[in-house]
């Protein structure tokens, strides 16, 4: 964690300002130590460099279910993303995930926000667009995946990324902070969704781009064969776009279906007002 940090971080539980507490500091890097709200006194540790802001008081059933899942399987889930998926798309997961993050037109030196970066399928898409002078932020629910996910960018030399743990419907953020806000793969399984949206549009700077990545299959295509098949290897593939559940200072919503044999999914891409 970086000490620049503190002044976009917040507290998830009050909103309130952190300090800092029993550090042990590389120039600019916190390795380890704690945070403290200055509101609530609530603290929150920093492991290997990791801040942990996640509130177990306000985690629901289903978030632990997954967030169980995903720590146990880390490796295997970064074999899957990094090999398996480029395969059997035959090259198109990629070019998938460079449209995405080009689909935030950010520029270089812009803060990006990656929600559920899992072991960090997006941050090379991401950190080209940013470019050295740019910051990302990656965060996620599960520790097992971030730990995988530090060291991997660590081994590769990306060193404009810092890594939070933390719920998605509780950011650790405040107000206004982020240049774009992207998240792919996990709403449909959040246990608050709503929250979780409202959320990124809280810390997104007006005019922001968020980009909102999932299993979805398109409403006709589940009548035919094909789509009747993929609904009954996945239930997932039934969800469907959550533009009921964003805030009212959302604009320019726009929603696209894919089609990809391999990951049926939606695009739903906003603006915050």
């Amino acid at each position: 964690m970086n000490k620049d940090s503190l002044n976009f971080l917040c507290c998830p539980r009050c909103h309130g300002n952190l300090t800092l507490n029993k550090q042990e500091v590389d120039v600019e890097e916190i390795a380890s130590g704690f945070l403290r709200c200055l509101e609530c006194n609530k603290d929150y540790k920093i492991i290997n460099g990791i801040p942990d802001f996640l509130l177990a008081e306000f985690l629901k059933k289903r978030d632990k279910k997954w967030m169980s899942e995903y720590d146990s399987m880390a490796r295997s889930y970064d074999i899957i993303m990094s090999y398996v998926f480029p395969l059997i798309s035959l090259g198109l997961m990629p070019f998938e995930r460079y449209r995405w993050v080009k689909a935030l037109q950010v520029r270089k030196g812009a803060h990006v926000l990656d929600i559920s970066t899992g072991t960090g399928a997006n941050i090379s898409f991401i950190a080209r667009q940013i470019g050295p002078s740019g910051k990302l932020t990656a965060m996620d629910i599960s520790k097992g995946m971030l730990t995988y996910a530090k060291t991997k960018m660590e081994r590769r030399g990306t060193k404009n990324v810092e890594f939070h743990r933390a719920n998605a419907s509780y950011l650790p953020y405040k107000d206004n902070v982020f240049d774009a806000v992207i998240h792919v793969g996990g709403i449909n399984t959040f246990g608050e969704k709503k929250r979780a949206l409202y959320e990124m549009v809280r810390v997104a700077k007006r005019d922001a781009r968020i980009v909102v990545v999932d299993e979805g299959l398109a409403p006709e295509r589940q009548k035919t064969f094909f789509g009747k098949f993929q609904l009954k290897t996945n239930t997932l593939y039934f969800c469907r776009p959550p533009t009921k559940l964003l805030p009212r200072n959302s604009k320019n919503v726009r929603v696209t279906w894919k089609t990809n044999f391999f990951w049926p999914h939606y695009i739903m891409q906003l603006d915050k007002e």
